[in-house]
């Protein structure tokens, strides 16, 4: 996997546009994690992105550039700075166990929806991205080199015990350790099915909701 910093080969707008928390790593081991704000320019005419450290507006300066379609450099007194992930996805760093419908990390930071996958491909590209969000119909195989890694989305499950909808508006009861499909919608009378499930075994019906119930007057 490269490790080639997210930003590098972005200009400083492509950076803020991301609309991502980062992770700062100063030289002395100190580490800051935010989102980077647009600041005004500097004493030296310099634009910027800074993460705001506290609510008496005290900034760390994390990139500069002489304008915001140019690309940016960091200051002597960072080491690294990362892109954070969302915790929503799961990270896949393995090439071979992407699956359709994943997202393509490229190494410069880019994005993509994976359109298909060829394990059997023998020419260095395994994994088919859709580079045209208005026409996901299109395609394109990418070199394994451009690969960093892949985001997964996690599924959302129950968290508590309720009653939950499914993907299909299914009324699921979950008690906090398993889930029981209620039934209903065709006979109009609701009971219970007596097969339960493992909360791992229902992310095919993932994502759930709350379900609101609603109390007669």
């Amino acid at each position: 996997m490269s490790e080639k910093p997210f930003w590098e080969g972005k200009t400083l707008m492509e950076i803020q546009n991301l609309d991502k928390r980062v992770k700062v790593t100063m030289e002395n081991g100190d580490v800051f994690i935010g989102k980077l704000v647009r600041r005004s320019r500097d004493a030296d005419g310099m634009c910027s992105l800074s993460m705001q450290l506290d609510a008496h507006r005290t900034y760390l300066h994390v990139f500069s550039a002489e304008s915001f379609d140019t690309q940016p450099v960091i200051p002597s007194y960072v080491d690294t700075v990362e892109l954070l992930d969302d915790p929503e996805y799961e990270r896949i760093d393995d090439i071979h166990d992407v699956c359709k419908g994943d997202i393509f990390v490229a190494t410069n930071g880019d994005r993509f929806s994976v359109a298909a996958v060829d394990d059997d491909d023998k020419t260095d590209s395994t994994l088919a991205v859709i580079i045209q969000a208005e026409n996901t119909n299109y395609h394109t195989w990418m070199f394994n080199s451009n690969f960093a890694y892949a985001l997964r989305p996690k599924p959302k499950l129950p968290d508590k015990p309720g009653l939950w909808f499914d993907k299909y508006d299914v009324v699921w009861c979950f008690d906090g350790d398993s889930l029981r499909p209620l039934r209903g919608a065709i006979t109009g009378e609701w009971d219970i099915y007596k097969d339960t499930w493992g909360i791992r075994a229902t992310t095919s019906f993932a994502p759930f909701r709350p379900a609101k119930v609603v109390e007669d007057a």
